[in-house]
Order: C-alpha cells, then sequence, then structure tokens
C-alpha cells in the first residue's frame, strides 16, 4: 500500500468552450516518478498536444481511465473548471481539485457547502 492519494486528472470540461488542462504532457516528467505512478489520465487527454494513451500511460500510473472512470474511482479529481454535473460523479469521500467559477455557478458553490 502506498502512502500517497490516487488521483485521476480529467482532459475535457462539460463547460462550453473550456479548452485548458491542468498538467501538460510536457510536464509530466517533472512531477516525481513515485508521485506519478499515482496519477491516472482520462482516455484521449493528450491527444490534442500529440502524445497518445499508451505513451501517457507509460509515464504515470500504466493506465488511461474513461471519465466515468476518472470521476469515480479515484483519492481525488483533478478537474478544470468543474461543472455540477462533475461533482455529482465523484464518489462520497473524494476531493475534486480545481478551478471552480463560484461567482459565475452559484450552484457549484452551494453543493460545495452542502453536506452529502
Amino acid at each position: 500500500m502506498t502512502p500517497y492519494l490516487t488521483v485521476g486528472v480529467i482532459g475535457n470540461s462539460l463547460k462550453e468552450n473550456e479548452k485548458r488542462v491542468a498538467i501538460h504532457p510536457e510536464h509530466i516528467k517533472r512531477i516525481p516518478q513515485r508521485l506519478r505512478k499515482q496519477i491516472t489520465f482520462e482516455e484521449g487527454y493528450g491527444l490534442r498536444f500529440g502524445m497518445d494513451d499508451d505513451t501517457l500511460a507509460k509515464l504515470t500510473s500504466g493506465q488511461v481511465a474513461s471519465r466515468k472512470e476518472t470521476l469515480g474511482g479515484f483519492d481525488c479529481v483533478l478537474m478544470p473548471k468543474p461543472l455540477v454535473k462533475d461533482l455529482s460523479d465523484v464518489r462520497e469521500g473524494a476531493t475534486a481539485w480545481g478551478w471552480p467559477h463560484c461567482v459565475q455557478q452559484k450552484e457549484i458553490t452551494q453543493v460545495s457547502m452542502s453536506p452529502l
């Protein structure tokens, strides 16, 4: 068992016109390997940067995951600009890590503050 959290990284935001990603694939090698092994990326994450899923998997946990698996299968889910729908798919007890727009999306602010 590892003392590190597992992290799932979402690559495609459901927010309209949102194209930013949390980690540029070229920067993955800057993350210590012992930590990279805990990170799994959403399928297709690196394609727009010229990195296929197999290459991305070899640099990280050894696998990629579907969006559903990424949202529901990790201790922490890293996702830029989450929407309420995203939060509802994160498993109970997991941490949703991102940069929500709490002023524009008042509903996400309320959901984030509400007890489960």
